[in-house]
């Protein structure tokens, strides 16, 4: 049995976890590569208008694997926490996916608080799917949980050394993980950025479970924008400016973002909407103004002081 994963929306923050899953299971798997405009083309023609661009790419995706292995991996998330809730398209994504594509084999895992079904039972009952036994599976998820900390620890430690050592302008980049690694939305941004000698500092990566997100707002409930926040919270008196990647047309993120940016004037903060007909040319003279506004506000603080 061959597995297709696609490389977008969960891939971004699980993807490490499911390799090495199938991995200790010894099943063989697929990733689809890096999001182009094959792939965006496609999942366009597979969505409708108003679905936001991560979820079309991950059509696309989708699209890709369907032909290239026995089952594609299509998880569904409602939430792990009490009173805190993914977008309800992570909810939906895998009956979207059953019910636009024809004759595809979909294998999938449901996490959902309310119901009881936490991260180690669906593992187990992945497994079983992937025929694999009960006691087989629980061994490989325990295992590869240990290697996806270890990653995330490392990163989070290489992270923070290059806070403390490095000397050029740190910018943060605040958004979702499938928007700060994906080839279309974040990575261009990166690319821009290193190349005027700045480094970027992700906000995913980070590792507190300490949730400070009233401070912004009381009545938030998105678990991956209350994660955006407290990230902001934490990294916001160690970086230069923040840029804030918004995938076109999320709710969740207009509402948020918003707020992000009102109350927190004392940073500099530029919002990148990100749509399908975005140019680079536009991006780069965006960025541009905002790096200017980064070194001017240093020029002058290192003036009066």
């Amino acid at each position: 049995m061959k597995v297709g994963i696609p490389r977008s929306l969960m891939f971004h923050k699980l993807g490490y976890l499911w390799m090495k899953f199938l991995e200790n299971l010894n099943i063989e798997y697929i990733i689809s590569p890096n999001t182009n405009k094959e792939i965006m083309d496609k999942g366009k023609m597979l969505s409708t208008d108003e679905t936001c661009i991560p979820f079309k790419i991950h059509m696309g995706h989708i699209e890709y694997l369907k032909d290239k292995c026995d089952v594609v991996l299509v998880p569904r998330f409602l939430g792990n926490e009490k009173e805190s809730i993914e977008c309800i398209k992570f909810n939906s994504i895998y009956d979207v996916v059953k019910n636009t594509f024809e004759n595809i084999n979909l294998v999938e895992y449901d996490i959902d608080y309310t119901t009881g079904n936490y991260e180690l039972f669906e593992f187990i009952s992945l497994g079983k799917k992937l025929g694999k036994k009960r006691l087989e599976s629980l061994r490989a998820y325990r295992k590869a949980k240990k290697q996806y900390l270890k990653y995330n620890k490392e990163r989070f430690e290489t992270q923070e050394k290059i806070l403390k050592t490095s000397k050029r302008k740190k910018i943060l980049l605040l958004g979702h993980h499938y928007n700060l690694y994906d080839n279309l939305i974040g990575k261009p941004i990166v690319k821009i950025l290193k190349k005027y000698d700045i480094e970027p500092i992700f906000s995913d990566i980070y590792t507190s479970k300490e949730d400070k997100s009233n401070l912004i707002s009381e009545t938030l409930y998105w678990k991956s924008n209350k994660e955006i926040i407290n990230s902001l919270l934490y990294y916001k008196n160690k970086v230069d400016g923040v840029i804030i990647i918004t995938a076109f047309p999320c709710g969740n993120d207009c509402l948020v973002n918003e707020l992000i940016i009102r109350k927190n004037k004392d940073l500099p903060m530029i919002n990148i909407v990100i749509d399908e007909l975005n140019s680079e040319t536009g991006l780069i003279t965006r960025l541009e103004s905002f790096i200017d506004i980064i070194n001017e506000r240093s020029n002058e603080y290192e003036r009066n002081h």
